[in-house]
């Protein structure tokens, strides 16, 4: 079996298709969350608080979606492995929060461990300079890659 690899290049529709898959999504469909990029074994999501997310009268943004946002840009950027297929399950999240966040968030995951049963990733969510939460989740990988 080969080893599994992250591509150097992707299709120049994936970016499209994931934004089709995922901003219907009735969880997120007030939260104001976009896909911003994806690159080989990387994604990028925004979020532009909407009162959905928001925790009453503090005005930051709440932990649960917080986590939610940072497991979904880890499922994004893992995606790109798979031409933007899904063939995996988060089986754990642990997200450390720094501080409060106000305002935009950016969630930056990247791939980093990769095998044909799972992969490992790190997520940072930051509100301007300001890292406000760092995250590291583990998929499995429910169909073993070449075979």
């Amino acid at each position: 079996m080969a080893k599994p690899q992250i591509p150097e290049t992707l299709a120049p529709d994936l970016l499209e298709r994931l934004r089709a898959r995922f901003h219907p999504w009735e969880l997120i469909k007030d939260w104001g969350l976009t896909i911003e990029s994806a690159t080989p074994g990387a994604a990028t999501m925004r979020l532009m608080p909407t009162k959905a997310v928001i925790n009453g009268s503090r005005g930051t943004v709440n932990g649960g979606v917080l986590a939610t946002m940072a497991d979904m840009v880890g499922a994004l950027a893992l995606s790109t492995a798979f031409d933007g297929a899904m063939p995996f399950a988060t089986s754990d999240l642990h997200i450390r929060y720094l501080e409060p966040a106000k305002g935009e968030v950016i969630g930056e995951a990247k791939v980093i461990r990769f095998s044909g049963r799972g992969a490992i990733l790190e997520c940072r969510l930051s509100c301007g300079d300001h890292l406000v939460a760092i995250c590291t989740a583990n998929f499995a990988i429910k169909h073993g890659i070449g075979g």
